[in-house]
């Protein structure tokens, strides 16, 4: 394979010769022109600002490219691009003035891993690499400080032993080009370390992506009292306040930080030591911030009082943060106010929206369980849905409490303003369907808690996991957030309590957004007399419990006139009544469906059925870990869907396990024929998530994958003679 990359794609310097397959080593230059995929969002980062002519050490890059020449070479640097890799270091010793390796003014580097998709701790970094002996004697010669100097050599034989060698006792090769060639193998070959490989299979990133190396000129925090490192965002992530935030760990290097061992100083006491830097840190931000058009998290240096940046990116943020950062930043004039709905996603307007925990009531707890949904509400418990419903409709605050939830309680989840469960977990029904509604909800508070709670008026405290007697009162939602909620409403011209529901939509679709589109809609069948069976559309209407006619002919795939036309058959034989939500069935109703449920099952191949049910019921698990995964990034966190990379990572994970499961659910269309829609359900739920609406992800009221899953699964419980609650003791159906 040859090395270097197209003229017409970089302007700036290539090490090595051009070739068909682009750039393996390329100098980050500020004009680098390659995309994050090739060369990974550290060293794109790096080019970017260096673009900006903000104050970067000088650096280069071995490309994906270079991963895969590595690879196909047996995990082999090649002499191409160890040819690259001496012209890169020559770049880094033009930019600085000192030589890699020599007994005098030496040049260190640090040698970073950097994948197009962010993998934090899962790749492997060596700093200050470069030092033997002589370096270490021309470093105190340099600065007559031979503790920094001995530090520094203590900071790399410690983490090259451990990164490279394996071996805490390990010898570190003296000659510094042996080192480089050590350390970009062993980040090579951390991309398939068994840590890195959990990760990306746990949330469907591919193994073939592959990652980039940065080597860098390193800059030293360590070097004396005017020293340091630290981490500055541009606003404050928590609140959103339009306030620097960040810390400062003086004579320190990044790791230091990272690794906890030394608690870091409030960014202020720099201003105080440093004001000068401290001034251009915060002119910096400002500008990436402006560039970048969002707030900024940025690492940095200071070497001898001299400022180094060191990364930007796009800072993680709270809920509040989000809301306040987009309204704020219209006022700014750095976006409009399209983009600012766009950045605001439904759940983080739920969430700020929602009262504070009150688990310091100081009263004795009537049921405790796990966490599912934070939130505070209360009301009278229900256990029956159909009786949430009515209470609901008639003014009343009810509570849901069911042993455990399936598909058809869902008009009862959204009539109650919580959910309690005796059975499930984080991952159960009750769970994943609570967060799609924004429903305080607890679960797993164990055998009686229903029978125990019926009748009574209780607080449910979905952040704290705890049923309280009587109302309990939460903090008031602050004033500011209503205002900022206000503004964005008002922006998207709908009133503040149907914003979460206007943000749920894709884009293209809010300015007439309804929730039957017909964009949306499949092409119905032809009415040719292959119509739909009466079993299908009552067991969807028992599956949905409440259903207009028009979502009935999506599901199916049948012509609007067709679904009409059974519906209004059904209201007049007394099988179906209407409600002002949709059609339900009647007792008589669920009646007939036993019967025609009873009848297919007598033509059933009941073996067959019972091996598809059991594979079904593992891929079960992985799919409950994926839609937990895209509403909570860990048990206390819920995902507000502002880290782009996070979702992409779970909906490439969600798309591998779709792929994966089509051929079982095509077969069970084989051995149960009316299932067989569900192929073409699951697949266009799929087909809209990826492109680009989220709501089919998980979102209740609609076809989302994650409401199609649960009917199926419903519909496969039922006709192997199962129950839900049953299966829900068992672990298999919550």
């Amino acid at each position: 394979m040859t090395i270097g990359v197209e003229p017409v794609e970089r302007p700036g310097a290539a090490f090595g010769r051009a070739g068909a397959d682009g750039s393996v080593v390329v100098e980050l230059d500020g004009a680098c022109g390659l995309s994050r995929e090739r060369i990974g969002g550290k060293a794109w980062s790096v080019d970017h600002m260096r673009g900006l002519g903000l104050p970067v050490p000088p650096a280069f890059v071995l490309t994906t490219e270079a991963w895969a020449e590595f690879g196909a070479n047996g995990g082999v640097l090649g002499a191409e691009i160890w040819a690259g890799v001496r012209d890169g270091i020559a770049a880094l010793e033009s930019g600085t003035g000192r030589r890699f390796g020599a007994a005098e003014h030496p040049l260190l580097v640090s040698v970073r891993s950097g994948a197009a998709v962010s993998m934090p701790g899962m790749m492997d970094t060596v700093l200050n690499l470069g030092m033997n002996d002589s370096v270490e004697r021309a470093l105190t010669a340099d600065t007559r400080n031979p503790g920094y100097a001995s530090d520094t050599r203590r900071r790399f034989v410690t983490q090259y032993r451990e990164i490279v060698l394996g071996d805490p006792n390990g010898a570190v090769p003296e000659d510094p080009w042996e080192q480089l060639r050590g350390a970009i193998t062993a980040v090579f070959r951390s991309w398939d370390s068994a840590r890195a490989k959990t990760y990306r299979r746990t949330r469907g990133v591919s193994d073939s992506l592959g990652t980039a190396v940065t080597v860098q000129a390193m800059v030293f925090g360590n070097l004396d009292v005017l020293s340091g490192t630290g981490v500055l965002f541009s606003r404050n992530p928590n609140t959103g306040a339009r306030a620097v935030f960040g810390e400062w760990l003086v004579g320190g290097q990044g790791e230091d930080v990272v690794s906890g061992r030394t608690t870091p100083r409030p960014l202020d006491e720099l201003a105080v030591t440093l004001p000068e830097v401290h001034r251009q840190l915060l002119a910096a931000a400002e500008l990436l911030e402006r560039d970048g058009r969002d707030i900024q998290d940025i690492e940095f240096t200071v070497e001898s009082g001299r400022l180094w940046l060191l990364q930007s990116r796009s800072a993680k943020r709270s809920a509040r943060a989000a809301v306040r950062a987009a309204v704020a930043m219209v006022d700014e004039g750095l976006i409009d106010t399209d983009e600012a709905l766009r950045r605001v996603g439904a759940d983080q307007v739920r969430t700020v929206l929602l009262p504070a925990s009150g688990d310091d009531t100081g009263l004795r707890a009537l049921a405790q369980g796990e966490s599912a949904c934070p939130g505070l509400a209360s009301g009278i418990v229900v256990t029956d849905p159909d009786e949430a419903e009515t209470r609901s409709a008639a003014g009343e605050h009810v509570i849901l409490a069911r042993p455990t939830t399936s598909p058809d309680d869902l008009h009862g989840m959204i009539a109650a303003r919580a959910i309690v469960t005796e059975l499930g977990g984080a991952t159960s029904h009750a769970a994943l369907v609570s967060r799609e509604l924004g429903r305080p909800c607890v679960v797993g508070c164990g055998a009686g808690v229903v029978e125990a709670l019926a009748g009574r008026v209780v607080t449910v405290d979905g952040g704290a996991g705890t049923v309280w007697p009587g109302r309990v009162s939460g903090k008031a939602v602050d004033a500011s957030v209503i205002e900022d909620v206000g503004r964005l409403a008002q922006w998207a011209q709908v009133d503040s309590a149907e914003l979460p529901e206007f943000l749920s939509k894709p884009n293209e679709d809010r300015s007439a957004a309804t929730d039957s589109d017909a964009t949306n809609s499949p092409i119905p069948r032809e009415a040719d007399g292959n119509k739909v069976s009466e079993l299908a559309v009552l067991r969807l209407i028992g599956i949905k419990g409440r259903v207009q006619p028009d979502a009935i002919a999506t599901s199916l795939t049948i012509a609007a006139a067709e679904a009409a036309s059974h519906t209004a058959d059904f209201v007049t034989r007394g099988l179906c009544a209407s409600t002002p939500v949709g059609i339900r069935l009647t007792p008589q109703g669920r009646e007939q469906l036993g019967r025609l449920l009873e009848h297919e099952r007598v033509d059933l191949d009941r073996s067959d059925l019972a091996a598809a049910y059991d594979e079904f019921c593992e891929f079960n698990a992985e799919l409950k870990a994926v839609i937990t995964a895209w509403q909570m990034k860990d048990a206390s966190t819920v995902n507000d869907h502002s880290d782009n990379t996070y979702d992409a990572a779970v909906l490439a994970r969600l798309t591998t396990l779709h792929h994966s499961v089509t051929p079982l659910v095509e077969r069970i269309g084989t051995i149960a024929p009316r299932l067989a829609p569900y192929t073409d359900r699951l697949a266009r739920a799929v087909e809209r998530m990826n492109g680009g609406d989220h709501s089919w992800v998980a979102r209740p009221v609609m076809d989302s994958y994650h409401t199609v899953w649960f009917e199926l699964h419903e519909d496969l419980i039922g006709l192997c003679g199962l129950s839900r609650a049953d299966e829900a003791a068992a672990g298999r159906a919550h």
